[in-house]
């Protein structure tokens, strides 16, 4: 049975895949200090929204659904269900589908993505190992 793409039981196995994923950790300009609280959405559904929290460069979190208050977040990231599929399972960049205006930043510096453009493009790769089988009709 295939999981739900944004479910809790996907965040759990997202968190797994990023944190196993060395070329993201390695990507971060300056891991030890990237500690943050993080919303992913999907646009134009604020039913499909996931709020994850990185501790030194590591996921300590990651909730399907709102956890967090919108002030106590640092980014809010936004695209369509495709775009996210597409990243997921290795077909767009994450770099290129910003520039593209795919992906977008609801709150929250672009800088973050700049600086930090290779540990983002394997965070979202890992999204596609969550799990065997992801459900993105959701």
């Amino acid at each position: 049975m295939a999981t739900k793409f944004f479910s809790q039981e996907w965040c759990d196995g997202a968190m797994d895949a990023a944190n196993a994923s060395e070329p993201m950790y390695k990507g971060f300009k300056k891991a030890s200090t990237f500690t943050n609280k993080m919303a992913f959405g999907v646009l134009g559904r604020d039913d499909l929204v996931s709020h994850l929290e990185w501790k030194e460069g590591r996921i300590v979190s990651w909730t399907s659904g709102r956890q967090y208050d919108q002030d106590e977040l640092w980014l809010d990231i936004k695209a369509d269900m495709e775009t996210w599929k597409d990243l997921a399972e290795g077909r767009a960049e994450a770099g290129k589908m910003l520039v593209m205006g795919k992906v977008k930043f609801e709150k929250g510096p672009m800088s973050a993505a700049i600086e930090n453009a290779v540990a983002l493009h394997h965070f979202l790769q890992s999204w596609g190992r969550a799990a065997d089988e992801i459900d993105y009709d959701v």
